[in-house]
């Protein structure tokens, strides 16, 4: 039996190298003929280096903005005119790339269980900013996952995958961070962020770390009853306290910030709360209506 070329690679494969979701490429090889011409008896379709240098070029060129159509036509030019790029050269074009925000594509990784591809775009869409990363790219597509129904089968869950993948990503994002406070006296949070009800704990986390890239040491306090949760914030020494209540005012929430009055001191509380509806009357609080209304006000206040 003839050995398989190193370079010939599989879908999965060169949708981890490109970034892309695989159901792209396949639209692309519908679309516009940029598919895998490798034929090896017994197996799928593999991409040679000629169809991995035009996918280099169609990749560049839609991050450039250039119409999909456009810079299919331009990729299949160029690839008859040039020769095809090292493999070492396809798999490092895009290390340092940032990828625009594409829910739809996040989706369909998630769907097709595409763990590689689903981290990969997670961590090329605003790998510095990661409010809008969350904004742009993972909050919408875990509303999309939510909203059609889909029969999956038991223990698999498309947008349980897709939230544990931005749990790591989110990990990642803020390791280096967490390692340089280390190197700090105290490695006690100045902030606290508690997410109650059915305020979504990804969030929550989401706005620690951007607190911590500003230079707001933050960690998220979950679980335990309100006056547990109180105790545990007046012990903690935080300077601020954001109560990301969701879109209702829970009765947990509402009570963990009375039973804070008077007994922490110049602890701030920001009332995260999306919406216009006004706060809950008689709480001494900070109205924020966004996360990164939230993160902006609390940074201004501690950083």
């Amino acid at each position: 039996m003839s050995e398989q070329p190193e370079a010939a690679l599989t879908v999965a494969a060169v949708a981890r190298r490109l970034g892309v979701a695989p159901a792209t490429l396949r639209t692309w090889d519908r679309r516009y003929g940029l598919g895998p011409s490798e034929h090896l008896a017994g197996s799928h379709r593999r991409y040679s280096p000629e169809d991995l240098a035009r996918l280099l070029t169609m990749r560049r060129l839609t991050l450039d903005g250039v119409a999909p159509s456009e810079a299919a036509r331009a990729a299949l030019n160029a690839g008859r005119a040039s020769a095809a790029p090292s493999e070492a050269e396809v798999l490092d074009a895009y290390a340092d790339a940032e990828m625009p925000a594409d829910p739809d594509a996040l989706v369909a990784a998630a769907r097709h269980g595409d763990n590689a591809a689903v981290r990969w775009m997670l961590s090329r869409v605003h790998p510095r900013d990661t409010l809008e990363w969350h904004a742009a790219l993972v909050r919408p597509a875990m509303a999309a996952l939510v909203a059609e129904p889909v029969v999956e089968r038991a223990g698999e869950s498309a947008c349980h995958r897709l939230e544990a993948s931005a749990y790591a990503e989110l990990r990642s994002r803020t390791a280096a961070l967490a390692a340089r406070s280390t190197d700090d006296a105290s490695t006690d949070p100045i902030a606290l962020v508690a997410p109650m009800a059915a305020a979504s704990d990804l969030e929550a986390h989401v706005l620690a770390g951007a607190l911590t890239a500003m230079g707001v040491f933050t960690a998220v306090l979950v679980g335990g009853r309100p006056e547990d949760c109180a105790e545990r914030v007046v012990r903690s020494g935080a300077q601020a306290l954001v109560v990301h209540a969701g879109h209702q005012d829970p009765p947990d929430a509402v009570e963990l910030v009375r039973l804070l009055a008077g007994r922490a001191g110049d602890l701030m509380v920001f009332w995260h709360r999306e919406g216009r509806a006004p706060v809950p009357h008689g709480l001494d609080v900070h109205r924020v209506r966004s996360l990164a209304g939230a993160c902006h006000e609390v940074a201004a206040v501690l950083a």
